[in-house]
């Protein structure tokens, strides 16, 4: 569909949302399970295939990567970490079943060469999921990358502190995780469906039980 010069612009700036019809045969898309039932039930059957999705976390470390550790944990899933906050620790990832020999960390402190390397793999037939980290993407930049992983049918999650801007972005789905007793999820964002209030959800099952008392 065509649109007038300045509504176009809006589109581009990330200041407009264009809305999408529920398509006839929904149930030819692909949804990877996130792991956990009721995410599942939430999002319509879990991550879809060919989507970048935002986690804003609180706090790092409150639960992100217990949330992701199912899809991270299958035995064929080849994944690229993008500016990691800390190195990830090698005998934690074995702890919970990843093979580390199909994940890569890559630090880059120029943002334009952490943004291309994440398009890039999204682009590649080496990596099945993309993780980044990033303060805040442009509107610009998470449409790049969502259109890799659409025509790639890959993975990508942004994981980036809470946001207060309410621009629109490309992403699939847009989750806002809080830590209180145990880890809540609200859902911004997701494929078509209205956003959610919070649910607990229960990722303290997959952390030891040291880290569950934090």
């Amino acid at each position: 569909m065509a649109y007038p010069a300045q509504i176009e612009a809006l589109v581009q700036k990330g200041w407009l949302w264009q809305g999408q019809e529920v398509p006839a045969h929904k149930a030819e898309q692909h949804f990877l399970s996130s792991g956990w039932a009721e995410l599942d039930t939430r999002l319509g059957g879990g991550w879809l295939q060919g989507s970048v999705n935002e986690l804003q976390v609180q706090q790092p470390f409150i639960g992100e990567l217990a949330l992701l550790l199912p899809l991270l944990a299958q035995p064929q899933t080849r994944v690229l970490w993008v500016n990691p906050p800390v190195q990830p620790y090698a005998p934690g990832l074995s702890y919970q079943n990843l093979v580390l020999h199909q994940h890569v960390v890559v630090h880059e402190s120029d943002d334009k060469l952490a943004l291309w390397a994440a398009e890039q793999a999204l682009q590649s037939n080496a990596i099945d999921t993309v993780l980044i980290w990033h303060t805040g993407l442009s509107a610009t930049a998470v449409r790049r990358l969502q259109q890799a992983a659409e025509a790639q049918q890959k993975l990508a999650f942004v994981i980036t502190s809470w946001q207060q801007q309410e621009e629109a972005r490309a992403y699939v789905t847009r989750l806002q995780l809080e830590r209180a007793d145990s880890l809540s999820i609200r859902i911004l964002k997701r494929r078509f469906g209205w956003p959610l209030p919070a649910f607990s959800c229960g990722v303290d099952s997959r952390l030891p039980r040291r880290r569950r008392a934090l």
